[in-house]
């Protein structure tokens, strides 16, 4: 295993630096795992913004301490309104992290509305085997590919196999 060079340490986490922190980012997958198997639980809704909420938390104080803590009087001169800026960004692997842990926050949020939305139109309507068989292989899809995992959901699942009502829609 080869080690990265230049990686500034995060003062607003303890002086940490990206490869010391990465192993921190499996933590989130309680959050996948209570979505795909766990989808009706009472408790689920609540459990799986834990980890959304502990990685935005991650996500902000690794970005305040690049921009305006670091030792490079550039860094908070990141210019995000270009290709040329963008790049830059994720030429240094500090960047790199905090975009890295960016995605793992918000593809979470995105599996997470995915599920609720689904256990909410489908009332009990749809059995645990619809989710394993249609609902998990979407989340899947979410967590590798976060845009097109929610664009399927939106596109096929929710009109096709999920309409509104479910269950409630029909005991009202």
């Amino acid at each position: 295993m080869t080690t990265i060079e230049g990686l500034k340490p995060f003062a607003l986490l303890g002086g940490y630096n990206a490869a010391e922190l990465w192993p921190a980012v499996n933590l989130i997958l309680p959050t996948w795992l209570l979505l795909a198997f766990a989808p009706r639980w009472k408790h689920t809704p609540l459990l799986t913004l834990i980890g959304p909420i502990f990685f935005a938390t991650m996500y902000t104080l690794c970005s305040i301490s690049l921009m305006f803590l670091g030792d490079d009087p550039t860094s908070n001169e990141i210019d995000m309104s270009s290709l040329e800026g963008i790049v830059q960004l994720f030429s240094d692997p500090s960047g790199v992290f905090v975009a890295w842990v960016h995605f793992v926050v918000y593809d979470a949020l995105v599996g997470r509305w995915i599920v609720m939305d689904s256990v909410e139109r489908a009332g009990e309507d749809h059995s645990m085997a619809f989710h394993l068989c249609v609902m998990v292989p979407i989340l899947f899809v979410s967590l590798m590919l976060g845009p097109m995992g929610w664009l399927s959901y939106l596109a096929m699942v929710r009109p096709f196999l999920l309409p509104i009502g479910g269950s409630k829609a029909k005991s009202s």
